[in-house]
């Protein structure tokens, strides 16, 4: 309201003063109607069309009190009534350019702030997808980044403003893939649309998926969007695994089944094989060694055909001697292959683990060690030691390593580098077993001191916290080769 009433005033008063002014400045006395005019303009911009209606009529009057010759006053003839109505039709005239200014302006306005919204509506849909929009100009290999997208390559986007740097950002891996499809969708006209992955400078791993399509006005430019699909590639990994357990599950009830009836008759078998006299001290060893290790093949299939764990996996076992019996069962696969196995001890823990759980811990991580050893002189070293008021085992060898692709796999099931005699379940079963029992299990490889490759560390509680006791003898080593 306030501004409609300073319009209006000006709209009176601007008129009086610039004929008032021209008239009293010498340099302007030739031009006292342009003085008038600037002044309808003014007022019409800035206060809209009425006020410069009423500046444009008060223009006129004023002119016709000041201006008209030669009586300097208030003329009143025809000829001054025809002057003052030309002075104030020209002025709407100069009213209705300004006011058509204003309204072009206005109308920018309008459509700016509907432009800034749409921007920040695309950028909040940007963000809530991670996602990114782009253009990309065939003729210069120049990528455009829309504003505010989400940073999906782990970097500001002005660091691939190419075709070529958006290669390099990508695995190397899934570059030719990438490269096919983008060489494919320029020569097609097709819809572009891959998926790749991208490793952040935090060393993560992201999965993307980009889309595009040439401009219907310019084929020589294309547009469209890259999404972090990530969590849609993990959710996808996740129920594929879910399923495969579940029919690894439904399997293993099966197969156990059916296997449990012979170990019944083979472990009866052995009962009757160790009771004949005639047999010698050291063939009745073997039988025992046997009968043994079915005992504990039995209760493998007993617990996978029930598909639960013990109700107490608190045990406690003795670490050095479950140790020590799985060097002394590696030991002919070893001796085979010229390879050494050895075990060192100081002192004797009693673990919070049941004993044919670490029996199976230990054999997977060591039958693992045995495969990856290459030629001759491979070395396979378990070591038990206290840490922390824990028992901390490593299992070491120098064989080939796991590459820094595997390394983050490997204890998923049903992920093997050993394509024919692997199932990928061992180090997965390795892991359960270890978390069960409230212990903790990491891997490293690489140049490890002493000349391995790869080292296994497994945490488990003791029973008793307190130090251990030694053993009689000084460490021992258990080393036999070729």
């Amino acid at each position: 309201m306030l501004t409609f009433a300073l319009g209006y005033v000006s709209a009176i008063i601007f008129p009086w003063i610039g004929i008032y002014i021209s008239d009293r400045v010498p340099a302007l006395h030739g031009t006292p109607m342009a003085v008038g005019f600037a002044s309808i303009a003014g007022i019409t911009l800035f206060s809209g069309l009425w006020p410069g209606i009423v500046a444009s009529l008060a223009n006129a009057v004023v002119f016709n009190y000041f201006a008209m010759p030669p009586n300097r006053g208030w003329a009143y003839g025809s000829y001054d009534i025809l002057h003052t109505a030309i002075i104030f039709l020209i002025g709407l005239l100069v009213i209705s350019f300004c006011q058509r200014q204003r309204s072009i302006e206005e109308r920018l306005r309008m459509t700016l702030a509907s432009l800034q919204a749409l921007t920040d509506s695309l950028i909040e849909a940007q963000q809530g997808s991670n996602s990114a929009t782009w253009t990309y100009n065939v003729a210069t290999h120049c990528t455009d980044w829309t504003e505010g997208g989400a940073e999906i390559f782990g970097r500001p986007f002005s660091g691939i403003p190419s075709f070529e740097a958006t290669v390099q950002a990508i695995a190397e891996e899934d570059r030719a893939r990438f490269t096919q499809a983008a060489e494919r969708a320029l020569r097609t006209g097709e819809t572009f649309r891959v998926e790749f992955r991208v490793p952040w400078p935090n060393g993560e791993i992201h999965w993307l998926e980009s889309r595009g399509k040439p401009s219907p006005a310019d084929p020589q430019i294309w547009r469209g969007v890259t999404i972090d699909i990530t969590d849609r590639k993990n959710t996808q990994d996740a129920l594929v695994r879910s399923e495969k357990l579940a029919a690894i599950g439904r399997l293993s009830a099966t197969i156990a089944h059916e296997i449990n009836n012979p170990l019944e008759a083979v472990t009866n078998l052995l009962y009757l094989a160790s009771s004949d006299a005639t047999l010698d001290s050291g063939t009745k060893g073997y039988l025992r060694d046997a009968d043994r290790e079915l005992a504990r093949l039995a209760n493998i299939v007993r617990r996978t055909l029930t598909f639960v764990r013990p109700k107490s996996p608190t045990g406690p076992a003795d670490l050095c001697d479950v140790a020590e019996s799985v060097v002394a069962m590696f030991m002919p696969r070893c001796i085979s292959r010229n390879a050494q196995i050895r075990f060192i001890k100081t002192h004797d823990f009693q673990v919070a683990v049941p004993s044919d759980d670490l029996w199976q811990i230990l054999t997977n991580l060591i039958s693992n060690a045995c495969d990856a050893l290459i030629g001759s002189g491979g070395l396979i070293e378990i070591c038990a030691r206290q840490e922390n008021g824990a028992a901390a085992i490593y299992v070491r060898d120098n064989g080939a390593g796991i590459t820094a692709e595997d390394i983050d796999h490997i204890f998923d099931p049903f992920f093997t580098t050993k394509e024919d005699v692997g199932t990928g379940i061992g180090l997965w079963v390795t892991r359960d077993l270890v978390e069960k029992s409230g212990g903790r299990i990491t891997v490293r490889s690489g140049n490890l001191p002493s000349g391995f490759q790869t080292m296994f560390r497994i945490e488990f509680p003791l029973v008793s916290p307190g130090a251990p006791t030694p053993r009689q003898q000084s460490p021992a080593v258990y080393n036999q080769s070729r």
